[in-house]
């Protein structure tokens, strides 16, 4: 039933009526849509495919970021419910159930999720469990995932650093913007299911990012005090503004610009890449108009017609494929992170 209310909502999007004016049209519920194309559907449900078939029975993933890196698992989690699945409905139920049970288990008495002997960034792997079980506590309410998700919530709260960030590890120290946009995405998805996040978090959080501004090069540095700007954290810095509800800050239209001039060049591609088009893809869908309808098709064409041909022979990282599958199927618009 939740998913038909979803493809009723998206038909209903989809159909441009005769009797709309071309201002209706052209408004809030119409600046981001871009067809549900079915080419991109089957590659999304390959990559599925893909990742139901990698899972291992305990609900994890082998990943090359750790052993049982909760992050990476998250993100595979994420990526089976882009289109509508959720634990006990859809095709994917029982996968997404078992690597949601995954990191419920994985939580510490601290709050803290996380795989292996957390060496590898601790607080990426939290924040990413922790967008998880809000997602997926927002479109099931599962008291138990309600109860994991608070006490995520509270470390996240607990380990803000004295300049409003957050660091690689639960520990209060000085923040960059890396790990700082992660928490804000986590914090801001549990209030969106209704999980209270402190004001006064949100606000210094909010302080750190624009710190980390350079109005002259229109992007986001590493750490409030400057260093090197880069496409990956400045679209992640973008989500983090939009995220706390600022879509009408003055400074995003020359965030945006910033963007189309830096990460639609395919042909060029660093370690961040799927990192990069992950936040690009939510900050530009939120942004909407003639720059996310342009780097969607233009993402979308070089999925199809160049990465989608050498899966998964050359393609084999859960994480990158499970940021593709996340790129690709925005279009479905199920996941809560896309509500507008």
């Amino acid at each position: 039933m939740r998913k038909l209310c979803y493809i009723m909502l998206s038909a209903c999007l989809a159909m441009t009526s005769p009797f709309l004016r071309a201002d209706e049209t052209e408004g809030f519920l119409y600046d981001a849509f871009v067809p549900l194309d079915p080419e991109a559907q089957r590659a999304v449900a390959e990559i599925q495919d893909w990742l139901v078939g990698t899972q291992r029975a305990d609900g994890s993933w082998p990943t090359s970021h750790g052993p049982n890196n909760a992050g990476v698992i998250g993100y595979a989690v994420l990526a089976l419910m882009v289109t509508g699945d959720v634990p006990g409905e859809g095709r994917h139920a029982r996968a997404i159930g078992l690597g949601v049970q995954f990191l419920l288990n994985a939580q510490r008495e601290s709050g803290l999720i996380m795989g292996g002997d957390g060496s590898n960034a601790a607080m990426y792997q939290h924040a990413i469990a922790t967008v998880t079980l809000a997602e997926v506590y927002g479109m099931t309410q599962n008291p138990r995932i309600r109860e994991a998700l608070i006490r995520a919530v509270n470390l996240i709260v607990n380990t803000q650093g004295p300049n409003g960030g957050w660091r690689y590890q639960p520990r209060r120290e000085n923040g960059d913007t890396s790990a700082t946009v992660m928490q804000i995405m986590a914090l801001r998805g549990a209030m969106g299911a209704g999980i209270h996040v402190p004001q006064s978090t949100i606000d210094r959080a909010l302080a750190f990012i624009r710190g980390a501004y350079s109005p002259s090069r229109q992007a986001f540095a590493y750490m409030d005090s400057g260093g090197a700007i880069a496409p990956g954290r400045t679209a992640a810095s973008l989500v983090s503004l939009q995220s706390l509800g600022h879509h009408d800050d003055p400074i995003i239209p020359d965030i945006v610009e910033y963007l189309m001039e830096h990460i639609t060049n395919f042909e060029s591609r660093s370690g961040y890449f799927w990192y990069m088009h992950y936040y690009a893809s939510i900050g530009l869908y939120h942004y909407g108009g003639d720059p996310w309808r342009t780097y969607y098709g233009r993402v979308r064409n070089y999925i199809i017609q160049t990465w989608m041909p050498d899966f998964p022979k050359k393609h084999r990282d859960v994480l990158s494929t499970a940021w593709v599958a996340l790129v690709l199927g925005v279009p479905n618009r199920y996941l809560p992170i896309y509500q507008r």
